[in-house]
């Protein structure tokens, strides 16, 4: 990527890049540990920016986190803050959206008459294709290039959805991963679904996981050819590459997309996030606190518009509503204390399985009809050691939270902040990190 300069700094970025990609778990990429991969693209854009680790899903409704990440807040904060689209209306900006996906855009195109939708039809494909430019992911970055080079757009959002609706990368991408002693990937496009039991061949898992990868690589290069694309326009521009959720593959019992949501583990609520700051600051840095892509919608929008809403909130977080976006552009600035401080205390994720409660130290899992599982954060990355019998306490304290959550919502109290967390999770949270 092409940044501008330490002493430019203070200037306003002439355009920005916004991609999004429905169904891309974290810890398939390489930036965030997936060390049997290779992402070159995606490596590049952390080295360029801030990769934040600690990005939740507050909802596996991917519609309504586009919304979230576009406006800044959830759908009940209206005007709270502004997001990438807001501010690009108030600098006078050209949007284009590239998409597979148009119908979640319906809504946001109909409030900003400086917004242009691009649909790609998507495709179901039974096998894999020939040509590159004829995968689902090959033709919405082909044509996000295309439109980009027409040279009628100041902000260029590229929505990828067909993560979650086909596999139909050319053959040589999913090959690569995969050993002379392996068993064979095959060709087909349909991505597979089947329940994981201890009597499940593990090769299976781990044939889906590495076709998936495949198709990692290939969107990886398709988007490295668009920001080469943009950085031969723009010299000064900024970017966020973001998922909007996970996909199970077999970590919680689960492979593909069933017609039952599991519960929001760390397959489905982790997402991967890389904030590219349009004056070269904080670059190949790593932000660990806890974030939600409405915090990132925030924090495009005062990055495009500048210091016109900075500071808005009080640093208080329970006096913020769990809603309203907190914008992280100060980790750009010289407030080093916000590193450690943070700017959430908690997350609740919800999927059609159930919920989720993430603060620094732990999260409960409460799956639909089961008990409760406690897992311990960071260090329990992938979810899988429950220590909710050995813990009662933590495991207490952040289901009251849960609960005070539900009243909040059931009242229909959208403006009230949220409490302060309890003492044994502030303190366990401290300690470990």
């Amino acid at each position: 990527m092409n940044q501008t300069q330490p002493c430019w700094q203070g200037e306003l970025p002439e355009g920005w890049l916004l991609v999004t990609v429905d169904r891309l778990p974290a810890w398939m990429l390489s930036p965030f540990g997936a060390t049997w991969a290779s992402n070159p693209t995606t490596c590049q854009l952390a080295s360029a920016g801030l990769t934040c680790d600690r990005v939740l899903a507050g909802t596996t409704r991917s519609s309504q986190t586009l919304e979230e990440l576009a406006m800044g807040h959830s759908a009940d904060w209206k005007d709270s803050v502004a997001g990438p689209l807001t501010a690009a209306e108030a600098r006078g900006w050209n949007v284009t959206v590239v998409t597979d996906a148009e119908e979640q855009f319906s809504g946001l195109a109909s409030q900003f008459s400086n917004m242009k939708v691009v649909s790609i039809a998507p495709q179901r494909l039974p096998v894999t294709v020939e040509a590159e430019e004829e995968s689902s992911c090959g033709r919405v970055l082909s044509a996000a290039v295309c439109e980009f080079e027409k040279g009628k757009t100041d902000l260029l959002w590229c929505h990828l959805g067909s993560l979650g609706v086909s596999w139909d990368a050319p053959q040589v991408w999913r090959d690569g991963f995969f050993d002379e002693d392996d068993p064979p990937p095959g060709n087909s496009a349909d991505i597979p679904e089947f329940a994981v039991t201890q009597d499940t061949d593990p090769d299976r898992v781990s044939t889906v996981r590495q076709i998936f990868a495949g198709e990692i690589a290939h969107m990886d290069e398709w988007l490295g050819r668009l920001v080469t694309s943009v950085s031969a326009r723009w010299q000064r521009f900024g970017m966020l590459l973001l998922g909007l959720r996970g996909l199970p593959l077999g970590l919680h019992g689960q492979v593909g997309i069933g017609p039952d949501e599991p519960a929001p583990y760390t397959e489905l609520s982790h997402l991967p996030a890389i904030l590219v700051d349009p004056a070269d600051r904080q670059a190949s840095q790593r932000y660990g606190g806890l974030l939600m892509p409405a915090d990132l919608g925030a924090t495009v929008g005062e990055l495009i518009i500048g210091q016109e809403w900075a500071g808005r909130f009080s640093d208080r977080l329970e006096n913020i509503p769990q809603g309203v976006g907190r914008s992280i552009q100060r980790l750009f600035g010289d407030d080093a204390g916000l590193w450690r401080r943070g700017f959430r205390d908690r997350v609740c994720s919800v999927s059609g399985g159930g919920r989720a409660l993430t603060v620094a130290g732990w999260s409960l899992v409460e799956p639909r009809d089961q008990l409760p599982k406690l897992f311990m954060k960071p260090d329990d990355f992938f979810d899988l050691s429950d220590v909710a019998d050995r813990s009662h306490e933590v495991s207490e304290a952040l289901a009251d939270c849960l609960g005070a959550l539900d009243r909040q919502h059931s009242e229909a109290n959208t403006d009230a902040g949220m409490d302060p967390l309890p003492d044994v999770l502030v303190d366990e949270g401290s300690n470990r990190r």
